[in-house]
């Protein structure tokens, strides 16, 4: 059931880590925007996320939904809690990035008919990740201008990446708002309506990677393109060993779509609505 004085809902998903959950948890609890929901898509079963979350206490109201762990099913778990969302605007967040906390209010002041919020995300180093996995409360530090100036050095050192993202800048912004951004699984967002309109993500995608890169020609097919909000809206994303299986598997599959221009996918929410 829908909830019209929902402004938003928050798709997060994610894969056993609490500590990473607990830290964006406690991102989203201090949100200049206070009025929206956080659905909680989880690709496994994992007792200590249940029971970290019956533990706790938040502003928002939050849906858990986990599945079964038999490999890599992100696009089934995100399909599902785009389906249980009872707000009628989707933000997305992977399990481990960290959104700003004028997140929500800005991606609800960019939105747009049609369109779809892409923003990016600051790569921390391992240092400063393992600090902000303990005392989340240490990233209104990187949100301070001129403390995450200060803080270059070190950051760099400690081999940060896309350090200029962390820069909340409407100068910046206007300077490279008309170039195409690619949609990233971490930090983007679209009105549910759109979502629906292509049938959500492309469940017969295997692999990791190419999944985001899918929806947005399928979108853009529809007539739904991409708006850039690059240096309006940073997440922070925690360092951790990257994961990638059977990229080239999805790739080909995509590319066998596009030439079909098969913009609706055939294995997608449609089986999870009411």
């Amino acid at each position: 059931m829908k909830n019209t004085s929902l402004k938003a809902s928050v798709i997060i998903s994610i894969y056993k880590d609490v500590e990473a959950l607990n830290a964006i948890l406690f991102a989203l609890n201090r949100q200049s925007e206070t009025n929206f929901e956080v659905v909680i898509a989880e690709d496994c079963q994992s007792e200590e996320v249940l029971s970290y979350l019956k533990q706790q206490r938040f502003s928002f109201p939050i849906q858990h939904l986990s599945q079964e762990d038999i490999g890599f099913r992100k696009t089934k778990a995100v399909n599902r809690a785009i389906a249980a969302a009872k707000s009628d605007y989707l933000m997305f967040l992977d399990g481990d990035c960290l959104p700003h906390s004028h997140y929500v209010e800005e991606h609800l002041l960019q939105r747009e008919q049609n369109r779809v919020c892409t923003g990016r995300r600051v790569h921390l180093g391992p240092a400063v990740s393992s600090w902000l996995r303990k005392k989340p409360q240490l990233l209104k530090l990187l949100e301070n201008r001129l403390m995450y100036t200060l803080l270059g050095i070190p950051l760099l050192f400690d081999h940060t990446k896309n350090y200029e993202i962390g820069f909340r800048s409407g100068l910046l912004h206007k300077r490279q708002h008309a170039k195409y951004l690619t949609i990233v699984g971490c930090n983007w967002s679209v009105a549910r309506a759109d979502m629906l309109k292509i049938n959500g993500y492309n469940e017969d995608l295997p692999g990791v990677g190419g999944e985001d890169d899918d929806l947005g020609w399928r979108f853009n097919g529809k007539g739904i393109h991409e708006k850039s909000v690059k240096f309006v809206i940073p997440v922070y994303h925690l360092h951790h060993l990257e994961r990638r299986a059977d990229v080239n598997i999805n790739l080909r599959i995509i590319k066998e779509n596009t030439a079909k221009k098969q913009y609706y996918c055939i294995n997608g929410i449609d089986k999870y609505l009411d």
